[in-house]
C-alpha cells in the first residue's frame, strides 16, 4: 500500500506564510472491544519513535472512559523533552484501504499533541519504504 505525504504548516500555524512540510501521515481508524473511531484520521508514521502513542481523547473515542486502567504509568521522553506520563492499551489500527485489523499496544496520555506510528507498528509490514523524492511511503506486507 503506497500513500503520498500530506503537505501541512509546520507548528500547525494558522498563518499563511508558515512553511509547509510534507510528512509521511497514514490515514488509519482505530477499534477497540467497547469501540471504533468510524472516521479515518491522519497519525505521523515515525521512524525514530519507539512505540505508538495517541491522545488520550483518542481513547475515549473509542470508549476507553479511564487510560489510567492501562499498563502504566510509563513516562515518555518527547523530542522537545517533554516527559507525559502514558497508559498502554490492547486495541487495533486498521490503515485506510486495508480490511487488517492490526492488534497493537498504544499508549494514551494527556500532553500529547500527534498521534505517532512509532517502530511497534512498523513490526507488521515485512518493509516500510520512505521515498522522499516522491514524497511517499509504502507498506509491505
Amino acid at each position: 500500500m503506497k500513500f503520498p505525504y500530506q503537505k501541512l504548516p509546520i507548528h500547525q500555524s494558522a498563518d499563511p506564510s508558515a512553511r509547509i512540510v510534507a510528512r509521511p501521515y497514514l490515514p488509519i481508524y482505530l477499534h477497540s472491544k467497547a469501540g471504533s473511531i468510524d472516521s479515518p484520521f491522519y497519525a505521523l508514521l515515525d521512524s525514530g519513535a519507539d512505540n505508538i502513542l495517541m491522545q488520550a481523547e483518542l481513547a475515549e473515542a473509542i470508549n476507553i472512559t479511564d487510560i489510567k486502567m492501562g499498563k502504566g504509568p510509563i513516562k515518555i521522553v518527547g523530542v522537545a523533552g517533554q516527559v507525559v506520563d502514558v497508559y498502554f492499551h490492547e486495541v487495533e489500527i486498521q490503515v485506510l484501504g486495508s480490511d487488517q485489523k492490526i492488534p497493537v499496544l498504544v499508549g494514551f496520555g494527556e500532553g500529547i499533541e500527534l498521534p505517532l506510528l512509532g517502530r511497534t507498528f512498523f513490526e507488521h509490514f515485512r518493509k516500510v519504504t520512505f521515498d522522499e523524492q516522491k514524497e511517499e511511503v509504502e507498506l509491505h506486507s
